[in-house]
């Protein structure tokens, strides 16, 4: 196995086993009631991407928000432009603006060149979502930037789409 490999996946494993143990203290942050107007919790995300300039959008693909109390996220990304393994988890941090709008930065790392003729150059994600809360959905619109390795900007995207909180099913019985 490759030493990069190998180590990737040792930081991947620690980030995921630890991240449930940093969030223990919080008790019921992903149990918090639904529809509360809070955006505490973990959300499964349609995401609708478009070009900046044109409009003409992208393939959808799926994310996993987790807005912890405190100010933190964590994301998980589902998108089939990224090849297994390129993407990182994203980490970051959100805030309420005001009334049902909260803010949301994070960053993912890409952890290597896509193939040629390759999208994705080794660097970084950087995402800023708007969001606007209705009970258990909120919409989104983002404007995001890839920068390579030295923090150049390398191209902006933009995106908008819908989030849908995660809750425990009631008995079906």
């Amino acid at each position: 196995m490759n030493l990069k490999f190998g180590m990737t996946c040792v930081v991947f494993t620690a980030l995921i086993l630890g991240g449930g143990t940093l969030l223990q203290p919080f008790g019921g942050a992903a149990a918090h009631p639904s529809g509360d107007g809070n955006l505490v919790g973990t959300w499964r995300v349609q995401v609708n991407p478009a070009n900046c300039q044109t409009g003409a959008p992208g393939p959808a693909f799926s994310i996993l928000l987790s807005f912890a109390q405190g100010g933190t996220l964590t994301e998980a990304i589902n998108a089939p432009a990224f090849l297994p393994g390129q993407r990182s988890v994203g980490l970051g941090v959100w805030s309420h603006s005001h009334g049902k709008t909260y803010r949301a930065s994070w960053e993912g790392f890409i952890q290597f060149d896509s193939p040629a003729p390759g999208t994705f150059k080794r660097g970084v994600q950087r995402l800023n979502w708007d969001i606007e809360l209705d009970g258990d959905q909120a919409t989104f619109e983002s404007k995001s930037q890839f920068l390579d390795i030295n923090g150049d900007v390398l191209t902006n995207t933009c995106a908008s789409g819908t989030l849908t909180r995660i809750e425990i099913p009631q008995n079906q019985d």
